[in-house]
């Protein structure tokens, strides 16, 4: 186990340093760089639990928002009913009234 770890160290040591000297940094830039790295990191793993939870927030909002609009739906479509039920007898009335006009123009014209 330890020689695994010793040769671990090794090799993050050299590829530390061959970073170094492929991009020309300092210890102190790599070191900044890398913290800088992780804090985005941090900061974009902050950010994606915000959105999580506004997300999940809005989520319920619309849930909430939709069991109120079947409601109104369902106001709606019996304030429906009641009117058609009120309009059948006008309309029973009116289509009485056009068939009598049809039978009436129907008489008037002339039988070839």
């Amino acid at each position: 186990m330890a020689k695994f770890i010793r040769n671990t160290m090794i090799g993050l040591g050299l590829s530390a340093a061959a970073y170094m000297i492929i991009n020309r940094k300092t210890p102190k830039t790599m070191y900044l760089d890398a913290k800088s790295y992780v804090q985005d990191v941090l900061d974009a793993a902050d950010d994606l639990q915000s959105a999580r939870e506004e997300f999940s927030d809005a989520q319920s909002d619309l849930s909430v928002q939709m069991v109120k609009a079947a409601k109104v739906v369902d106001d709606i479509q019996t304030e429906v009913d009641k009117f058609q039920f009120k309009l059948e007898p006008h309309l029973a009335i009116i289509q009485k009234h056009a068939d009598h006009l049809q039978q009436t123009l129907d008489g008037m014209t002339p039988k070839a």
